[in-house]
């Protein structure tokens, strides 16, 4: 990608121009070398921090996403048995793509010297400085993206080892979708940066196949006109539909199951657009949507409490949104301090949020220390730590709030509505109540290994990860119920019709689907790839995820190959296991959308990736 390749052409050219010059504060502004912390005789990698990136390369391997990592720069891990290299980063930088890395893999064999540290006098240090700033600007605005073409058939299979199970007889869907993202990036002085990201998805499907999404009671929405003329469209919750309301509009799924007519989906959305600047080289800024390296975790990251979006645990290193902040970065040494104010969806000064953290780095560890705070939401402490050993990378984190942000479910004390439902849709009345005076711990632990075989063999990665989640269920007994609650407000056993209110009566919380995932306490994930399996053109990876408090879970293999450039073929399989009414045993019977088996499901996936890449 061309936003990453550009930030490490940065590397030869500065170290061709310069042999080594290091920034060091003093009271003067003087320039130093830290003999201290170079030693030629130890070979010891030392690397300049990037200021404005977001990446904690410790922790990060090639086939892993470096979103999962933390807000430092500083990398600890590189160890080489020659020569000492000094690596200065672009301070704008984004994270880099695993094949630009591959491309300065063996920074030995691009330079002929025996050392790559000079010492260098104060007036031949600034001009050095001059020089390196003038690689980071650009004269014009670069743009680049990726393109992501697929074509994906499912043929998903019911009653499987079972008498009734029929191979010949699956559920089939067909996906077509085009994805891409398109950012700039605008470098005018070296101390400002503007950069922006757009995400373009267009995804096809049939009316009939959109009406299983809706449901029985119908969808309502409410259309109204602003004084510019500006059209906007509301939910309405079932509770306030009024058939006498123009402008009230019901939709059901008869309405669509009528009709067999494609409908595709343009989706575009801002991804991130921010803008970078400092003040004295010493302290750096970011205001605008952006990623906030805040978790070091791979499928989970109880730590991570700013993002918009969480982990989709099924694709792991997907792009996640992240809310419109301001940040200000302050290095010192080696280590760094952060100030994160989360102004997403902020209507008033006060309920804006204030997270700071502060990383330290120890020889090949580095540990985060953080808090948030936001007036309506539980005040949250949080570590992190990363490090490594060898191919292994080690990570863990933990976060402790006084009171949840979830809302939690108990069967209610009435269970008539349960008794008088006559299309047995529910089974237990549930009440919905929120904690705020109890201390609750999450916390996980894993680790991954990356290991290149001789001979071009491939390269393997392996991860795997324990999560505990304290503010989840011992089981899934309540689970079913808790799906159709979150569908259907007005189930809730806490709830009263108008006429019923007493004075002073207020609406029970609303469960929404952050406050059904991650249902348990306990839970395991693994991963496992090889990529070019044996000089091949054959790939393969595995992913399983288990709640082990149900053992419900899920198996999910792949194997891809590659035709040609650009266009390869992949076919794998999802197992679900587990009792009906666990957490990953049927998702679809969860949400009402399976009537005629709520056991394990087995779908084989077929599918065709077109022309992904990037410019």
């Amino acid at each position: 990608m061309k936003k990453k390749f550009s930030g490490l052409l940065i590397i030869p050219l500065i170290l061709f121009s310069v042999s080594f010059s290091v920034w060091a504060e003093d009271e003067d502004n003087d320039v130093t070398v830290k003999d201290e912390e170079l030693s030629i005789d130890e070979a010891t990698l030392k690397i300049v921090d990037d200021p404005f990136a977001d990446t904690d390369t410790s922790t990060t391997t090639d086939d892993t996403d470096s979103d999962k990592d933390s807000d430092s720069d500083t990398d600890t891990d590189d160890e080489t048995d020659e020569d000492t290299v000094v690596n200065i980063d672009d301070p704008f930088a984004e994270d880099s793509d695993d094949e630009d890395i591959a491309l300065f893999d063996d920074l030995d064999s691009m330079f002929e010297t025996d050392s790559m540290v000079d010492e260098v006098d104060e007036e031949e240090a600034s001009t050095d400085v001059s020089a390196a700033d003038e690689f980071l600007v650009s004269e014009g605005v670069e743009f680049g993206g990726t393109f992501d073409g697929s074509l994906l058939s499912y043929f998903s299979y019911d009653y499987p080892w079972t008498s009734d199970f029929d191979i010949t007889d699956p559920s089939q869907s067909f996906v077509p979708s085009v994805e891409a993202d398109l950012f700039f990036d605008a470098r005018p002085e070296s101390d400002y940066r503007v950069f922006g990201k757009l995400g373009f998805t267009s995804a096809s499907g049939t009316e009939s196949e959109l009406s299983s999404l809706i449901p029985d009671s119908g969808l309502t929405f409410s259309t109204s006109t602003d004084d510019d003329g500006n059209v906007s469209l509301t939910s309405v919750d079932e509770d306030d539909v009024d058939e006498n309301d123009s402008s009230q509009t019901t939709v059901t799924s008869d309405d669509l199951e009528s009709s067999d007519d494609t409908v595709t989906e343009i989706n575009i959305t801002i991804k991130e657009l921010f803008v970078d600047f400092d003040w004295n080289d010493k302290v750096y800024f970011r205001f605008g949507k952006s990623m906030i390296q805040w978790g070091v975790g791979y499928f989970w990251s109880p730590a991570d409490v700013l993002n918009v979006e969480s982990i989709d645990i099924e694709d792991p290193t997907a792009d996640r949104e992240g809310p419109i902040n301001f940040k200000i970065h302050y290095p010192f040494g080696i280590n760094n301090a952060y100030l994160y104010i989360i102004t997403e969806d902020v209507t008033e000064p006060l309920d804006t949020a204030i997270a700071p953290k502060v990383e330290f780095v120890i020889g090949k560890t580095e540990i985060g220390i953080g808090g948030y705070y936001q007036r309506e939401s539980a005040p949250k402490i949080m570590t992190t730590v990363s490090s490594s050993i060898k191919d292994f990378d080690i990570f863990g984190e933990g976060v402790v709030s006084w009171g949840s942000d979830r809302v939690f479910v108990r069967a209610s004390k009435d269970q008539s509505a349960a008794t008088e439902d006559s299309d047995d849709d529910l089974e237990t009345v549930l009440d919905t109540f929120k904690i705020d005076d109890e201390v609750f711990f999450s916390a996980t632990i894993g680790a991954n290994y990356t290991h290149e075989l001789d001979n071009d063999n491939g390269t393997l990665l392996a991860v795997g990860q324990y999560f505990f989640n304290g503010e989840g269920y011992d089981d899934s007994s309540l689970l079913a119920d808790a799906y159709y609650l979150s569908q259907n407000s007005s189930a809730n056993g806490l709830a009263l019709e108008d006429d019923d209110q007493p004075e002073g009566y207020e609406d029970p919380d609303d469960l929404s689907t952050n406050d059904i995932s991650n249902w348990g306490k306990h839970y395991i994930g693994f991963f496992f790839s090889w990529s070019s399996i044996m000089d091949s053109k054959f790939s393969f990876s595995a992913l399983s995820i288990t709640n082990l408090n149900d053992l419900s879970g899920m198996v999910m293999p792949t194997v891809n190959f590659e035709i040609m450039d650009y266009l390869s073929i992949d076919a794998g399989l999802t197992i679900t296991y587990g009792d009906a009414g666990d957490e990953y045993t049927n998702t679809l019977a969860l949400y009402g959308l399976n009537d005629d088996w709520d056991g394990p499901t087995v779908t084989f996936t077929l599918g065709c990736n077109i022309g992904v890449g990037s410019f």
